[in-house]
């Protein structure tokens, strides 16, 4: 009894020090039926002063059967003794593997994940409770490291995670539980498909791990160890991380902008952090993303090449634009529009694209202090005036030079993006092009006399181009 009540204390420390839930919580308790559930069912209702509402859940993958049945048998008796209300469903497992073409580990986690999330929403449970053990994580980090990971699964299983999943067994071994479970005299369910090693984990479990003990007997506490180091460096670098990130990275219109440059200046180690929680943050996950996704990403910050765009999966879309790298759900095309406006007097006109053109009565002193404004002589451009995008071919002299000069090139030269050409406005006198809103005026709006009749024009567009490159450039100043 001595050792059961040193094993109870052991997973209260757990709890207080990981902070996994408080007195009076309610809490949804995987129950499988095997040694590992039934023991932390009955840790649960031992805790001392906690007064917890749990609730069992069972969830039958009849796989096996006569003996699946017998497990759900199994935990309506202990659910009853201990009584406290046991949640079941019975889902066919392999035949939800085929339905969906995954195999059959992978069914069962996101058949179990759907039924959990389920009970404790019904219940307002703040957390479901899982029976991990030790040997569990080291069984994952093997797993993990045999597929290849980084830091984040070397780390391992953790005590809570994004779910609200919390495991108070993880210092606590499987030779441990069982020894706990004899000592009070408290029976389990053994799964026979524990035993079959055609399941990645169940190799790692029979075959692996008594090969390495040959080496190391403690091997299921060295990687269990391991996984708790790496866990704390994990913790240590999502902080700094998430700091950096949110200097470096601009979030607009769902999605993530960062320069080029900034990211190919520092530690390439932080950039595919940095990479990785823009993807994140859009996607809610880093499934489907690997190591050679990121490793794109990066040849893109590296090349000379001003455009360049990339499509992972999860329809995540990869655009550099100049310094601009845009990481984003997708990153649909900038559909060609060709409406043309015309402008016959002063007003205030609306662009079909998007934004409006201001025309007012100005004098000599509205000297403009925006790029977005501009003076006109009414002698030199008169009306009507015309306001349409870019269209190729389309060239003017620009402000202090003599010989015309393709739209295009100023474009190229200002690094306006490819994305951001078609929304500009260019505004033109009959078939003279005046200025090229917001980015280059023409030498035709040179006003070299008092004129009798001058008007400022003002653009403003959903997102104004030269916004959008003064914050790129207050992005790529950003320093770490």
């Amino acid at each position: 009894m001595k050792s059961s009540s040193t094993l109870v204390s052991r997973v209260e420390k757990t709890i207080r020090q990981q902070r996994l839930f408080r007195q009076g919580d309610t809490l949804v308790v995987a129950l499988s039926g095997g040694a590992d559930s039934t023991a932390l069912l009955d840790i649960l209702t031992r805790l001392q002063g906690y007064q917890l509402r749990l609730i069992a859940a069972h969830l039958n993958h009849c796989l096996r059967g006569a003996e699946s049945d017998a497990d759900q048998e199994f935990c309506r008796v202990l659910a009853a003794r201990h009584a406290i209300p046991l949640e079941v469903r019975r889902i066919d497992i392999k035949k939800m593997a085929v339905d969906n073409r995954l195999n059959l580990e992978d069914a069962g986690r996101r058949a179990r994940i759907e039924f959990f999330d389920e009970i404790r929403l019904k219940y307002s449970a703040v957390a479901v409770v899982l029976a991990h053990h030790a040997d569990d994580q080291a069984e994952t980090v093997l797993m993990r490291l045999l597929r290849g990971s980084g830091m984040t699964g070397l780390s391992g299983m953790a005590h809570r995670n994004t779910r609200g999943y919390v495991r108070p067994l993880l210092e606590i071994s499987r030779a441990e539980i069982e020894q706990y479970l004899r000592s009070d005299g408290l029976e389990w369910c053994e799964d026979a498909s524990n035993s079959d090693t055609s399941y990645l984990r169940n190799s790692i479990r029979l075959q692996l791990l008594p090969l390495l003990e040959e080496y190391n007997p403690a091997i299921r506490i060295g990687l269990a160890t391991t996984a708790t180091i790496i866990k704390g460096d994990e913790t240590l670098l999502s902080e700094l991380t998430e700091e950096a990130f949110c200097r470096s990275c601009r979030m607009e219109e769902g999605r993530a902008v960062f320069s080029a440059a900034h990211l190919g200046s520092i530690h390439p180690a932080l950039s595919r952090r940095l990479l990785r929680r823009a993807v994140t943050q859009l996607t809610g996950t880093l499934e489907g993303i690997d190591q050679g996704h990121i490793e794109s990403i990066l040849a893109m910050i590296a090349s000379e090449r001003p455009h360049f765009h990339v499509v992972l999966p999860r329809g995540v879309s990869v655009l550099r634009e100049y310094d601009a790298l845009i990481v984003a759900r997708s990153v649909c095309p900038t559909p060609v529009i060709d409406a043309e406006l015309l402008i016959d007097g002063p007003g205030r006109y609306q662009l079909p694209w998007g934004g409006s053109i201001t025309v007012e009565l100005a004098n000599m002193t509205d000297i403009p202090k925006e790029a977005t404004t501009i003076l006109l002589d009414g002698t030199v451009a008169p009306f009507p005036w015309s306001v349409r995008t870019f269209r190729h071919g389309d060239r003017m002299v620009p402000f202090g030079m003599r010989g015309r000069k393709k739209v295009k090139d100023i474009f190229i030269d200002k690094k306006i993006p490819k994305s951001e050409r078609r929304r500009i406005p260019l505004l033109l006198s009959n078939t003279n092009l005046l200025w090229v809103a917001g980015v280059c005026c023409s030498e035709i709006s040179r006003i070299t006399h008092l004129p009798t009749s001058i008007y400022q024009v003002s653009c403003q567009t959903e997102r104004s181009v030269v916004k959008k490159m003064k914050e790129t450039m207050e992005v790529s100043s950003l320093k770490e």
